[in-house]
């Protein structure tokens, strides 16, 4: 049908108007409703249910309020009352936590030697140090105890003894004559090679090789003591000889090994007498000084190189056997009493004091023994680790406590003494003054002792 149909035009037309009319109604209805609505809302003679009905009251929030602040003042006033019970709870809780996170550490470490397949040791550790010190041979047992194969670097046929009179089969002795150049390469080469040859633990059983874990360097506390003044230059030399250039000699001659099986360096020195640049100590703070920049030079040239560097400082160490306090003081009034009056009156007072530093309870060996398995095995290593008494507490106090401080501290610029005289004590054998004289020309020129027993 057109568009054009008369009938289609006029159902169309019918359409529009009427919708036209049903909006306009709609409209208006809604006008009336709203206008109902409005009238009814401001009428009182209406019934309530038809009106709409306001908002709910809000709750009572001040009065919440106050019951809260109430609450909160009754718990604060507990906590007052009892604040040593709450402080002793906070103490336990952190340290239990502290524990038991520790604890979950420990747990998920490596503590012992891989072995290879057929059940025998594959990991190799070297310990440079002198073989009778305590530290080595505590050392030395503990790494053989966890698994290892260690091998102390020795220089004379009496340390190579030492080693051996250990009867352990696995703690052997590594011939190293740092003196004889050649000779010195040609032991490292031999190592080498063994390292690098299959190894067959028993007749018929498959070979392995082996892996060279941990070159550890121990430092002894051994070094020599008194006025700079007093102290021999071959001391010095000795001591550089000794404890440095030993060191660095090995060290040397270790890195084509170290960097080949990226092994880590281990270096164990004393730490007491250098955190607080100790008077009386020089050559030991000497020497530990130079090594600290020889371990940071050293850590940067073979980090690039996958190889891991730690410095453990050990503070006092409880060592069996050692001398007592009686013992220790002794010896330090003997080294006084080996000094001219002029030396003896300036320097005594200091040095007993000085001496007196490092005489505070001693940690066990075993701790330095976790410390240096923890530095070949953990993963994320520590570049320096502090362990025994003393060693991070002076540390402190050498880096950030005032150096007029430190000198009060140690006696140095006056404070409380309670002092002895020198009269009673005998000087040993024929060790007299400068003058010549008997006991009593040695004594006349006494000084005040500070009385470092009690500080032990």
């Amino acid at each position: 049908m057109s568009t054009t149909d008369p009938f289609v035009l006029v159902w169309n037309s019918v359409r529009y108007h009427t919708s036209n009319m049903m909006d306009q109604a709609d409209k208006h209805f809604d006008s009336i409703a709203s206008s109902i609505r409005d009238k009814a809302q401001d009428t009182s003679w209406i019934p309530q249910f038809p009106r709409k009905l306001p908002p709910p009251p809000p709750p009572p929030a001040p009065a919440v309020a106050a019951h809260g602040a109430k609450g909160a003042g009754v718990v604060w006033g507990w906590l007052k009352d009892h604040k040593w019970l709450v402080a002793t709870l906070a103490i336990a809780a952190v340290g239990g936590g502290v524990y038991v996170v520790k604890r979950k550490r420990q747990k998920g470490r490596r503590r012992k030697a891989l072995k290879a397949g057929n059940g025998a040791r594959k990991e190799v550790v070297v310990i440079h140090g002198q073989p009778h010190d305590p530290l080595v041979k505590s050392t030395a047992h503990d790494l053989e105890r966890r698994g290892f194969i260690v091998y102390i670097a020795v220089s004379s046929h009496e340390d190579e003894q030492v080693v051996l009179s250990e009867g352990k089969a696995d703690i052997k002795p590594l011939q190293i004559d740092i003196l004889d150049t050649l000779s010195a390469r040609s032991s490292i080469a031999r190592f080498m090679a063994y390292l690098r040859s299959p190894a067959v633990p028993f007749h018929g059983a498959p070979p392995h090789h082996l892996k060279f874990t941990a070159l550890i360097l121990i430092l002894d506390s051994n070094f020599p003591s008194g006025p700079i003044e007093t102290i021999p230059l071959d001391h010095w030399s000795d001591t550089f000889n000794t404890k440095l250039i030993q060191t660095l000699a090995i060290t040397q001659l270790f890195l084509p090994i170290v960097t080949e099986f990226k092994s880590r360096l281990l270096f164990v020195t004393p730490s007491i007498p250098y955190s607080l640049r100790l008077p009386f100590h020089a050559p030991e703070v000497a020497a530990v000084g130079a090594l600290e920049g020889v371990i940071g030079c050293l850590r940067r040239e073979v980090g690039s190189a996958g190889v891991q560097v730690v410095w453990i400082k050990t503070g006092a160490l409880e060592v069996g056997g050692s001398a007592g306090k009686g013992s220790s003081s002794n010896a330090t009034r003997a080294d006084v009493l080996s000094w001219s009056p002029a030396v003896r009156s300036v320097y005594a007072r200091g040095y007993v004091n000085a001496k007196a530093v490092g005489d505070v309870r001693g940690t066990s060996l075993k701790e330095v023994n976790m410390a240096i398995v923890a530095g070949m095995l953990d993963r994320r290593v520590r570049k320096v680790v502090r362990v025994g008494g003393g060693s991070v507490a002076y540390d402190v106090m050498g880096r950030w406590v005032p150096e007029g401080v430190v000198g009060w501290m140690l006696g140095l610029r006056g404070g409380r003494r309670v002092t002895e005289n020198m009269r009673g004590i005998t000087p040993p054998g024929s060790r007299g003054s400068s003058s010549g004289g008997d006991g009593r020309e040695l004594l006349e020129g006494s000084v005040e002792w500070e009385r470092v027993d009690k500080a032990v």
